[in-house]
């Protein structure tokens, strides 16, 4: 199917990636030509998947134009829209359970074909936390990564920032359409990552205004996109435990900072510190003897995932429990 006819589908009220993967299985190679094939697809995924939504023509028709619309803006403003069916959609990102249908890309696509870790936390971080997340993204950019953030303010600044000072390749994902920067005061960051050949990456539509809960949709594309997830700082209620979460369900290494003992009860890494106790880490980051190893267990989970081309059968196991309370909040 082609890209403009999924996204016409997105367009409809209450089709969601579900749904249209149901309807691409049975009929992957059947091009809509207008509102009425459209609903003539979600009528034979209903028939055979049920509960499925089925617009009436004037419905789809809106969803259509607005596609339409969509497209157009896309094209004059050099965004590139991809499917899960493109060769360009990003490698290990297919193997998650709930990949984006499409992604949307301002920047660089083939950024987002290379091994990646993201590296987040929390807006409100500690002058260690900058300077870590800083580093960190300078260090694994010079070894060849693409560094992976959400473009927050915090950590997730310091680590863009940290990867554009040794001229590496950095990827922010956003949480609403690409026509718009968040927070705004990043704008500048956001247009610097693109013409160093990073890309921003949104799995929502130009236009898609702000909502918190695409926050927490969107730490799932940052986990996906890594291979490992490397947590600088956390509180116990930020929106970097989601990411966490997904990456232990994603089978991705997590890597989390333990802070000098100097910082002990601050707020900031209270989240570090749980994930740390609870043994939930994978690796726990405490000085530069662990890079060595985090290279060598991320190319382990690269090597699995190149191997098993099914996103829902890897054999790297992750033996650890998620028992944090996450919720629902932004980082």
């Amino acid at each position: 199917m082609e890209t403009i006819s999924m996204l016409a589908l997105e367009e409809i009220p209450h089709v969601g990636s579900k749904t249209i993967e149901k309807a691409l299985s049975i009929t992957p190679s059947f091009d809509p030509r207008s509102p009425s094939d459209l609903v003539e697809i979600l009528k034979k995924a209903n028939a055979k998947y049920g509960r499925i939504t089925v617009p009436d023509t004037q419905t789809a028709a809106i969803g259509w134009n607005k596609a339409h619309e969509i497209w157009k803006q896309s094209q004059k403003h050099n965004i590139q829209i991809i499917s899960r069916e493109s060769s360009n959609y990003p490698k290990y990102l297919s193997h998650i359970s709930d990949s984006p249908p499409l992604l949307h890309v301002l920047g660089n696509i083939n950024a987002l074909k290379r091994d990646c870790i993201a590296i987040i936390g929390t807006r409100k971080p500690t002058e260690y936390g900058i300077s870590a997340a800083r580093k960190l993204g300078a260090y694994f950019a010079q070894e060849g990564y693409v560094v992976v953030s959400g473009l927050a303010n915090g950590i997730d600044t310091a680590a863009h920032r940290g990867a554009l000072d040794v001229n590496g390749t950095t990827i922010a994902v956003l949480a609403h359409g690409l026509d718009t920067v968040y927070p705004a005061k990043n704008k500048e960051l956001a247009e610097e990552i693109c013409r160093n050949n990073g890309a921003l990456v949104s799995e929502y539509a130009w236009g898609t205004k702000i909502n918190q809960s695409n926050f927490i949709a969107r730490d799932r594309i940052q986990s996906g996109l890594s291979i490992g997830v490397f947590v600088v700082e956390t509180g116990t209620r930020g929106g970097t435990l989601h990411t966490a979460k997904y990456c232990i369900e994603q089978k991705r290494i997590l890597i989390v900072l333990k802070h000098p003992e100097i910082l002990a009860g601050d707020p900031a890494i209270e989240g570090n510190t749980q994930l740390i106790k609870d043994k939930i880490a994978d690796i726990v980051f405490e000085n530069d003897d662990e890079l060595d190893l985090i290279k060598i267990e991320m190319k382990r989970v690269r090597d699995n995932l190149l191997m098993h081309p099914s996103k829902k059968k890897m054999n790297y196991t992750n033996s650890n429990q998620m028992t944090l309370k996450l919720s629902e909040t932004k980082k």
